[in-house]
């Protein structure tokens, strides 16, 4: 059956029967019904178009003392959507073309009205109606979209500043030997805190995923170690639980693949924490194999539970954001409900697709696919050798020597430098090859040791060494690449590079090259420092930040790492702290001061020549393309843990 579509006309004639003609052909046209209204006085009209919205108007040109077109123009200044037609006893050029100057969408002449031309004319003002309809729905469903990320932004930097206390002074009080007797206490605020903080990240996430501004990125990743991390990630929790978390590999798997690890991390860690989560007693098995399919090779991933199972009703709903199963043993359910629902997103942008399959008291099995390409080089058995955690991971080396760093991203800058940094050797950094080459071929400064990255702007690193071997520099160089295919190697090794590390970068190798070409400072036997041996020792942080329990906080926790910390609220305190004191190791910037942006700020400080270490602390991810123009290297979130300031010094 046929829909028929409403449509307001009001009707601007002052002649009764052409008002009953125009009605009488109204009608006549199929699936619209015309609700009509007939006026024929200039201030009448205007009233109606001011009081309610009109879907087309068919103004006489004669009016008595008034005209069509005054009206037209009258009612083109109130900025209205309705659709206006021109009707007129005779064909007039001159006027035909006037109508349309003062914004008429159509012209007709009142012999046409029982024609086949006014029935069109109708038909194409609604459409074009219904186009501007369309389109001005588009555009409020951008800016709804617009509103809704600024939104997002603003609740992310919200959160994270209360959450930077609650975390930071946890953290302090948890180190705190005095009260040992409320740890646990401590640990569930802690615990707590971070369950939080994790829900932020989803929101964030699935906002991302809606908008589709959440892209994969695919780098060289080594299998074992990302497998072997869920292992000792929940091996504490399934133990607590009494349960047996078994990780296999039917087969044999690749050594390192191209994926996103973060991503696929948190796809795993998503199934394996709800696996552990609804299974009260038994196991929880996570099955790893490689599947050719065609020329493609795909890792196939099962995460198998013995829990309580899903009834098959509510299978699909669980992969709806906030939708959660409840235990129907125990009456409980955690979270949001919204890891199943990113987890299945960020499938689909791996290529994949989330499959289950459940009984009600018997257990679940989570399966996807994750493609590999057609190259999965080297393949060997599955080993679980636990992964160096974040502490295992802190340089165990003593060097000494002068390290260049020449990268153009930051964030990969700032991490080469704080790891080679720990070891005690001094680093540089420049952003492109050919700086490099400048500052190597000037002589103002030897190096012992080059990280050269193999893409960046103005030359990359292919260029720059083949410049430097030719102006006989035999400072060993160390290529930084995301291709490791071993004819590439061999071409990197011919132009003269001493090695390659491959992106993310293998701590492990960072170290041994750094060993392998750095001298090892001497043993030097310890003893008691004086208090003035301290104090000269210690590193002087400015911490810029507007909220108080913000500044003080990251001020204590600075302290508590034998810092000496001094704080300041806004942009013209810092500035005119640094106009007589520009003796700081370390500056912390808030992005989104009261009085001025942290970026701006550190435009500033540069511009006075201080040579602190330049941080920027925000409560949301600031644009890359910002960071670079204004040159900062390093990036924390809030909430501010003890962790990312003992990264930072």
């Amino acid at each position: 059956m046929t829909s028929v579509e409403r449509v307001s006309v009001l009707l601007v004639e002052d002649d009764e029967d052409d008002y009953l003609l125009t009605v009488d052909y109204l009608e006549q046209i199929p699936n619209y019904q015309f609700d009509i209204k007939w006026l024929s006085d200039y201030q009448g009209v205007l009233d109606e178009l001011k009081q309610q919205p009109v879907d087309l108007c068919f103004l006489d040109y004669h009016l008595g003392a008034h005209t069509g077109l005054s009206i037209l123009e009258a009612a083109k200044s109130l900025k209205l959507s309705t659709t206006f037609i021109m009707l007129t006893g005779q064909s007039d050029e001159r006027l035909d073309k006037e109508a349309l100057a003062h914004g008429a969408d159509d012209f007709l002449l009142k012999s046409e009205i029982s024609s086949p031309r006014f029935n069109r004319a109708i038909l194409y003002a609604l459409s074009r109606r219904d186009l501007e309809n369309e389109r001005l729905e588009r555009y409020k469903a951008e800016a709804d979209s617009r509103a809704k990320d600024r939104f997002m932004a603003h609740l992310s930097h919200e959160l994270r500043t209360p959450l930077t206390s609650i975390i930071g002074y946890t953290e302090l009080l948890r180190d705190n030997h005095q009260l040992s007797n409320i740890k646990p206490e401590l640990d569930i605020i802690h615990n707590n805190s971070q369950h939080l903080l994790n829900l932020l990240n989803d929101v964030l996430d699935l906002s991302k995923i809606n908008a589709s501004s959440l892209n994969i990125e695919k780098v060289p990743t080594e299998l074992g170690p990302l497998i072997a991390d869920l292992q000792s990630l929940f091996s504490m929790e399934t133990k607590k639980k009494g349960i047996a978390l078994s990780i296999v590999a039917k087969g044999d798997l690749p050594t390192v693949i191209m994926t996103d690890a973060k991503r696929l991390k948190q796809i795993l860690i998503n199934l394996v924490y709800n696996a552990i989560k609804f299974t009260p007693e038994g196991k929880v098995e996570v099955v790893f194999k490689l599947v050719q399919q065609g020329q493609n090779y795909c890792l196939n991933v099962a995460v198998q539970d013995t829990g309580v199972g899903i009834a098959k009703e509510k299978q699909k709903q669980i992969f709806k954001p906030f939708e959660q199963l409840q235990d129907t043993i125990t009456r409980t359910s955690e979270g949001a409900g919204l890891g199943l629902a990113i987890s299945a997103a960020l499938v689909e942008l791996f290529g994949g697709k989330i499959t289950l399959e459940s009984e009600v008291g018997v257990g679940s099995t989570f399966c996807f696919d994750i493609d590999l390409g057609t190259d999965i080089g080297e393949c060997q058995p599955l080993s679980l050798a636990a992964s160096k955690s974040d502490e295992s991971q802190l340089c165990p080396l003593s060097l000494k020597g002068d390290v260049l760093i020449v990268e153009d991203l930051p964030e990969i800058q700032t991490l080469l430098k704080n790891l080679i940094s720990n070891t005690g050797a001094k680093v540089a950094c420049v952003n492109n090859g050919l700086d490099a080459v400048n500052l190597v071929c000037s002589g103002e400064q030897a190096f012992d040791l080059i990280f050269m990255d193999l893409h960046m702007p103005e030359m990359g690193g292919r260029e720059a060494i083949v410049t430097l071997r030719k102006q006989g520099i035999n400072t060993p160089i160390i290529a930084l690449t995301a291709a490791a295919q071993k004819d590439n190697i061999d071409t990197l090794l011919a132009l003269g590079f001493d090695g390659i590390i491959t992106k993310p970068i293998n701590t492990e190798l960072l170290y041994q090259s750094l060993e392998a070409h750095l001298q090892a400072k001497p043993c030097i036997s310890e003893k008691p420092a004086s208090s003035a041996d301290e104090n000269a020792t210690k590193q002087r942080i400015l911490v810029v930040e507007d909220d108080k329990n913000t500044r003080d906080l990251m001020c204590l926790l600075f302290d508590s790492l034998g810092c000496e910390s001094h704080s300041v609220s806004g942009f013209s305190e810092c500035c005119a702290l640094l106009d007589n004191d520009t003796a700081f190791d370390t500056i912390c910037l808030d992005l989104n001061l009261a009085d001025g942006s942290g970026l701006t700020l550190a435009s500033e400080i540069k511009a006075k020549e201080c040579g602190a270490n330049l941080v920027i602390v925000s409560g949301s991810e600031p644009p890359a393309e910002a960071l670079a123009k204004h040159q900062i290297e390093h990036v924390i979130l809030k909430p501010v843990s003890l962790a990312d300031l003992k990264h930072v010094i």
